[in-house]
């Protein structure tokens, strides 16, 4: 086979591949009612995107649905491209733009918003932790602790609209700082500690967890105590 006969077969077997990764997401979108549109024309789209045609429509009735955008990895994608064309649609009432990876697809998403936790429930947990402190169970309540930090950051990135919530938490972590949902300060709190928890989930014993878990429980508030009301003033 010449190279160019390779070329082009590993360009149709990508083809293939993304394909039947649409459909795949297509499928679990049907078995939930959703009605879906896989890579429509300009018509069929319901409103103006200007120039950007995206992967799938799924869609409820008139006045919801989701406007998805399938990438293979995280690793190349424009944020920003992707963070204006949230805007856009979130103007729309009822609809959300989905950013989705090979990743989400791997973990069996497309998730359920549902599943992301309110300000109300991190609130909740957070009682929990400190109880957990209370009675000398730190290594409980630092894993705790980093759910709801986790928790914070991809609500934050929903209601800002950064399609980044089904991200790993180490992108995440990054593009939520370059977007400047982060300082630079509680950025590099934010790395320290998640040192400090990879270490802990990998098996690995912590001499002082006592100190980060307070560090943790400090930003922990800060970051629910700032965006929460910036939920608050965006629903008012």
């Amino acid at each position: 086979m010449s190279v160019d006969s390779k070329l082009a077969k590993n360009g149709l077997d990508t083809k293939v591949l993304e394909t039947n990764r649409l459909q795949g997401i297509a499928e679990k979108y049907r078995l939930q009612g959703f009605e879906v549109v896989i890579e429509p024309s300009k018509s069929l789209i319901p409103f103006d995107l200007g120039n950007y045609y995206p992967d799938l429509i799924v869609r409820k009735g008139s006045d919801e649905g989701y406007i998805i955008e399938l990438k293979n990895s995280i690793a190349k994608i424009s944020v920003d491209r992707y963070r204006e064309i949230a805007e856009i649609v979130a103007q729309h009432h009822g609809w959300r733009f989905l950013l989705i990876t090979e990743e989400d697809i791997s973990s069996g998403d497309p998730k359920d918003d549902s599943e992301l936790l309110t300000w109300e429930q991190m609130l909740q947990r957070q009682e929990q932790a400190e109880r957990f402190l209370e009675i000398g169970e730190v290594e409980v309540a630092f894993l705790s602790l980093w759910g709801i930090l986790e928790a914070a950051m991809r609500r934050q990135a929903r209601q800002v609209a950064i399609p980044i919530e089904h991200f790993p938490a180490n992108s995440l972590i990054n593009h939520l700082y370059s977007q400047g949902e982060l300082s630079m300060e509680q950025f590099d709190q934010v790395r320290v500690i998640q040192t400090v928890r990879d270490r802990l989930t990998h098996g690995y014993q912590i001499s002082n967890l006592d100190e980060p878990t307070k560090q943790l429980q400090v930003l922990v508030n800060e970051l629910i105590a700032m965006w929460q009301i910036y939920s608050k003033k965006s629903f008012a």
